[in-house]
């Protein structure tokens, strides 16, 4: 009977090994293989109280699965070398057995549930989980028995080490899998790092922050094709100098980069620029005359302010982008033409052609890559070199030493800048010729001297005032200029309307006659005005029309 019953227990351990080997190759989760490991167990032998540690890349020995704790309960656990019996097995690489945990020192309880061992005798078995001879964790289990400690653990010990050994073994595969894993992600990183594209400097584009960086990128990206883009910004962000990095980058470099401000001419003058005219065309053509889209055949021309042009001639340029050919003012012949065509403005396009001023034909044919320049008041981390750079430049104009206190810096930090970037080079340039040691202090800016009007002209822009082609809020009947990134579209017209903003508040009398109307301190951040500039010849030397009052919607009927 006794050979019989051994039999039966080392059918019952082989099975048990079966099938522990399959639950270790039946999924790549390994905190859930090893708990399904320890069930196991406690199905096939009546061991209880399974417990997984591995130790980890800081050589501490941590709970990762047990039978009876969540594995939140479980992350909490630890043991170092030689702590407890568990530390004991890790730093000695030998098995453990513990006939009787009531009565031995070592065993701290720190995974709880052994009030009862008054009650009933629990015995632990613990082995070194090894792999490649190294010891990688340890496996323990307990035995309960109402009639006091078994005398003999011998097979509990041989089979827990084959175990051990298995799981040793899944653990390593583990281990090497993740490495191999995270190899190849840094190889994968660094070699995208490699193969991406480096934004090289632009020549006079001074910039650190992300998102002028984006731009950059964006101009040496597009810089190789010949598709049109649309530069889109408010006034003095730089348009034509990245119209002009993107020529100078292009295959079309050695070529004529041909500007023409859509703006500054009228539609008959603007006609005869771009498309040329024929001798006799109209009176004073006393010669042939060519156009700008014929001197800038092989290389790029560059369209500014193209929202400004009327609705008459938008027509005849569209033919020109279509067909890439025109016919000169007063002739006859067709001339063929290839031009890269870039055009920047700072209107709400969507708007203008919500509002039928400006063409969605021709929209669509110039808005083919966009790039949208923010305002400086949006990417302040470029405010501090570009002040040095224009000191640099100012300075080596002039053949003199120049340097810019940081006190001065960070008021520069704080304003508003409707503007942009020429306002700051207007605004260094002036401090410039007030500096009388070659330092550039606070006292050297035109805030200071009462001067600075820029906290005025963001108030009209955030009442709705177009000032000077500066950008007003958005507003309902009015073609807006907007911040580049925030395309404005058309609202519906069963749309709510906004509020009427109410009229300012006229001054007391007497109040801020000796200044433009701003906030005490160097370039304030804006604030509601209290009342209209001043009139000119009044101690303010910028003259604007107070904004045009606001009427409020009729009530729905």
């Amino acid at each position: 009977m006794p050979g019989a019953m051994r039999q039966s227990t080392s059918n019952l351990e082989l099975l048990t090994i079966y099938e522990v080997s399959k639950i270790l190759g039946s999924s790549l989760d390994l905190q859930q293989t090893l708990r399904e490991v320890l069930r196991a167990l406690a199905y096939q032998l009546q061991m209880h109280r399974g417990r997984v540690y591995l130790v980890g890349e800081d050589n501490v020995l941590r709970l990762v699965a047990a039978n009876g704790l969540s594995n939140e309960a479980a992350a909490q656990i630890e043991f170092r070398d030689g702590e407890g019996i568990t530390g004991r097995i890790l730093k000695t690489g030998m098995p453990a057995v513990v006939p009787n945990l009531a009565e031995e020192p070592l065993f701290l309880n720190r995974t709880g549930g052994r009030e009862d061992l008054d009650e009933q005798v629990a015995s632990l078995v613990g082995v070194p989980i090894k792999a490649a001879g190294v010891v990688v964790g340890v496996l323990t289990i307990d035995r309960i028995s109402d009639e006091g400690p078994q005398g003999h653990f011998g097979s509990d010990v041989r089979f827990l080490t084959m175990v051990a050994n298995l799981i040793g073994q899944t653990v390593r595969l583990h281990r090497t899998v993740a490495e191999e894993r995270r190899f190849m992600m840094r190889e994968t990183f660094r070699m995208q790092k490699e193969l991406r594209p480096i934004a090289a400097p632009i020549n006079d584009v001074v910039c650190t922050s992300p998102n002028m960086l984006e731009v950059m990128a964006q101009v040496h990206r597009v810089a190789p094709f010949k598709s049109t883009v649309l530069i889109r910004g408010e006034s003095g962000t730089g348009k034509e100098l990245i119209a002009r990095a993107i020529h100078n980058m292009s295959p079309r470099k050695d070529a004529p980069f041909i500007r023409v401000n859509c703006a500054a001419l009228p539609e008959s003058l603007l006609e005869s620029e771009l498309f040329g005219h024929e001798k006799g065309a109209f009176t004073g053509a006393q010669k042939d005359h060519k156009g700008r889209f014929e001197l800038a055949s092989g290389g790029t021309l560059f369209l500014d302010e193209i929202g400004d042009i009327s609705p008459n001639f938008q027509a005849k340029l569209l033919r020109v982008l279509q067909e890439q050919e025109f016919e000169r003012v007063g002739g006859s012949k067709t001339i063929k033409t290839d031009v890269r065509l870039i055009c920047a403005t700072n209107l709400n396009l969507e708007e203008a052609v919500g509002h039928g001023k400006f063409r969605a034909d021709l929209y669509f044919r110039i808005n083919v890559v966009t790039i949208h320049l923010p305002p400086l008041r949006e990417r302040r981390q470029d405010i501090g070199p570009l002040a040095r750079h224009f000191v640099a430049k100012f300075a080596k104009d002039n053949g003199m030493n120049l340097v810019m206190e940081d006190e001065a810096l960070e008021v520069l930090n704080r304003c508003t800048w409707p503007g942009n970037v020429r306002e700051l080079e207007n605004c260094i340039e002036r401090a410039a010729t007030q500096s009388r040691d070659g330092i550039i202090r606070t006292e050297s800016l035109s805030c200071s001297l009462n001067l600075c009007n820029s906290s005025v002209l963001f108030q009209y822009r955030t009442l709705g005032a177009s000032v000077g082609g500066l950008a007003p809020s958005m507003g309902p009947g009015s073609v807006n200029r907007v911040p580049p990134g925030r395309p404005g579209v058309p609202a519906p017209a069963n749309a709510p309307k906004t509020p009427a903003m109410p009229a300012p508040v006229p001054e007391p009398a007497g109040a801020g006659a000796a200044g433009p109307a701003r906030a005490p301190g160097p370039c304030p951040r804006p604030s509601p005005l209290r009342g209209p500039p001043p009139p000119p010849g009044r101690g303010s030397p910028l003259s604007l029309p107070p904004p045009p009052p606001r009427v409020p919607p009729p009530p729905p009927p």
